[in-house]
């Protein structure tokens, strides 16, 4: 019988850590071993030491699994794991990884697929939001009168000075070019 590879939806998702960068193997786990010893954390935060209610628990529903025992265990997370773990080692460690996970929200693709999503689940107010963030971030406006930003006119002057394709302008509401 031939395996199928399924790859998590957080498969090669990438977050970067006091400037380290960590990506999410195909089952969509990072690496906490790897985080730990990259950052140099203290001895006594190693993750195969994380033996609290909240480890058990992410075991107990397989967001947490370490491999090995001995001098080399090796110990691998979803980003719900990552997250409490993160705030088992310190609140500014916690602070930081979860930065990093919501960074990965304000890259404009990722932030589109997201509206995308909330638009398929009804929330269309919220994805019009977030499409206008994503928007409003990607254009440079300074050639362009603050007050016209979200107009027809606005529309048509950043598709002219080539900040937003046609096909972006009109999804976003330009009527005509």
């Amino acid at each position: 019988m031939n395996s199928i590879n399924i790859r998590h939806k957080h498969a090669d998702h990438l977050i970067i850590i006091e400037g380290q960068s960590f990506k999410a193997n195909d089952a969509g786990m990072w690496n906490l071993t790897d985080i730990w010893q990259t950052l140099k954390l203290p001895k006594t935060k190693r993750p195969s030491r994380w033996r609290d209610k909240d480890a058990k628990a992410m075991e107990r529903i397989h967001n947490l699994d370490t491999v090995g025992d001995g001098a080399t265990p090796v110990t691998k997370a979803t980003k719900r794991a990552a997250l409490k773990y993160a705030a088992w080692v310190s609140p500014e460690f916690e602070t930081m990884v979860y930065d990093a996970f919501e960074a990965v929200l304000e890259m404009p693709d990722a932030a589109q697929l997201v509206a995308e999503k909330m638009r398929f689940l009804g929330n269309d107010q919220s994805a019009a939001i977030l499409e206008r963030h994503v928007f409003n971030e990607r254009c440079d406006w300074a050639p362009i009168k603050k007050s016209h930003k979200n107009t027809q006119r606005g529309l048509r002057a950043a598709v002219e000075l080539g900040h937003l394709t046609p096909s972006a302008a009109r999804s976003l509401g330009l009527k005509a070019i």
